[in-house]
């Protein structure tokens, strides 16, 4: 009855560190699974403290031999607990065992492995606590190997978004370049306008007449954002491909009056990059006419 029933099976389900076996992999071999979800990799330490997790070491190194036994595998989710809660935090925040984040580490690179030699294919998403949302989480002072090796191995699609990585923006993109099907997949008007979409506001005081005033907010955006977008613009994407209405989709207009706000030395950017927008499109304010102490600019 059960080898009639694995052939059909395409979500597996681990619960406990014992059965990631390269014995139990085995009998789905030629099998339909495309889905793993590991619910023994993160434990809970106090049941009282909800965000207080650790690693458990077993899974972690067993996982990597495991699902490279799976040749049909798309998915692969390492971030729930055993109540099959998602992992919430990043690991640095929530792991109150030090080990944990070396275990973390020695996971990603494992899986870094597997990627480079086709044992997981490129196809294949794994989600941990270490790359939530497929972002790569690194909090070393001083770049480390492994996030290039990261950005060298994982699907191209995470590899873009590992912005939180201690390498540089150009660093993380040069790498991302060499890849084959590099250069394509950095000159994505996707990505591109994934990047504009991740401004936000800052308040600001619109004089519309002599002692009268209303509030507004203006569009800003990190340093590092302008810095992938004037890398891309330069080098690898036409911006003036974009259509002048995806760009203004992507900036966002406020709810209630539908005006768009940006402050100047943005607009400019968005001008020396060749993006297809004009005063006309949006309105433009003076960094000095912000109220907020934010550093957004950083």
């Amino acid at each position: 009855m059960l080898l009639e029933v694995l052939p059909h099976m395409t979500q597996l389900s681990i619960f406990h560190k014992e059965e990631l076996r390269i014995s139990f992999a085995r009998r789905f071999r030629g099998g339909n699974v495309t889905q793993i979800d590991v619910y023994c990799l993160i434990q809970c330490i106090d049941p009282e403290e909800e965000e207080q997790f650790s690693l458990c070491q077993h899974t972690a190194s067993c996982i990597v031999p495991f699902i490279c036994e799976f040749t049909k595998l798309q998915a692969v989710g390492l971030d729930v607990d055993a109540d099959g809660v998602p992992l919430g935090t990043y690991f640095r925040d929530s792991f109150v065992q030090e080990d944990s984040v070396e275990i973390v580490r020695s996971l990603v690179r494992s899986i870094c492995g597997a990627y480079q030699t086709g044992a997981i294919s490129q196809e294949a998403r794994l989600y941990g606590p270490a790359f939530q949302a497929g972002t790569f989480i690194c909090y070393k002072a001083e770049a480390c190997n492994l996030c290039k090796m990261y950005c060298q191995s994982f699907p191209m699609e995470q590899a873009v978004n590992a912005r939180a990585t201690c390498i540089s923006v150009r660093e993380r993109l040069d790498t991302i370049a060499s890849r084959p099907g590099g250069p394509e997949c950095l000159a994505s008007k996707t990505l591109v306008l994934e990047l504009l979409r991740s401004n936000y506001e800052v308040p600001f005081i619109l004089e519309t007449a002599p002692n009268v005033s209303t509030s507004k907010t203006a569009k800003v955006f990190s340093k590092a954002v302008m810095e992938e977008l004037e890398i891309l613009c330069k080098h690898y994407f036409n911006a003036k491909s974009l259509e002048k209405s995806d760009v203004i989709e992507a900036l966002g207009a406020d709810e209630d009056d539908g005006e768009i706000w940006l402050v100047g030395k943005y607009y400019e950017k968005l001008l020396e990059f060749d993006f297809p927008v004009s005063s006309s499109d949006l309105n433009v304010v003076d960094e000095s006419k912000l109220l907020s102490d934010v550093h957004y600019h950083m």
